[in-house]
């Protein structure tokens, strides 16, 4: 039986993921705040939801793609507003996939919560940007036990080229924030290299 995948978050980086999966013919239910990516990932296949809760509840691998950690944990436990998340509905056996770059410790909190819900969590931080993220070329650096990421390996390798398990829950986290820090160096080294060329 084909896992139904929930995907919340269709901004600049899920977008893209999203609809490569959809491409893919995978049974795929999607939410976000903006009605606009919803509407274009239906024409291409997908099924709308209209909460987190209803994602938990129909989903059995649910992927993350929001902007900081905030908004991850008003996505799994719901917000003040009485929204409730994906975790109060989600049965025994759904793994979240924790995709937004957010610290480490987050993800571990998320996983001790989701635990007594018998709710799996991994982290697969991407990297690669807007661009591969639409041509399917994503980098996922991956947090979490070995079973639940060979349960999800086949949805990583329709988004992305290159998946790296590096250990235990926030793991992926930590190496992509060293990836960013990487980047950031790169990128002043460059200009401080231009300055001195002038």
């Amino acid at each position: 039986m084909q896992k139904v995948i929930g995907f919340v978050g269709l901004g600049n980086m899920g977008k893209g993921m999203a609809v490569n999966l959809a491409r893919a013919g995978v049974d795929l239910r999607v939410y976000d705040l903006d009605p606009r990516p919803v509407t274009e990932l239906v024409a291409l296949g997908a099924k709308a939801v209209h909460s987190n809760r209803e994602l938990g509840a129909v989903a059995d691998i649910i992927e993350i793609v929001v902007v900081n950690d905030r908004q991850v944990e008003q996505v799994v436990f719901g917000d003040s507003k009485g929204d409730e998340g994906v975790l109060a509905a989600a049965r025994p056996g759904t793994i979240l996939v924790i995709h937004s770059t957010v610290h480490p410790n987050t993800c571990r909190r998320i996983a001790d919560a989701a635990a007594t819900k018998k709710v799996g969590v991994i982290d697969a931080a991407v990297s690669g940007a807007e661009a591969r993220s639409k041509d399917g070329s994503l980098t996922l650096m991956v947090g979490g036990p070995e079973e639940l990421v060979a349960a999800c390996r086949p949805i990583f390798e329709i988004v992305g080229e290159r998946v790296f398990h590096l250990g235990e829950i926030g793991r992926g986290q930590v190496a992509k924030l060293c990836n960013n820090l990487m980047s950031i160096v790169n990128l002043a080294t460059v200009e401080e290299a231009l300055h001195l060329a002038q």
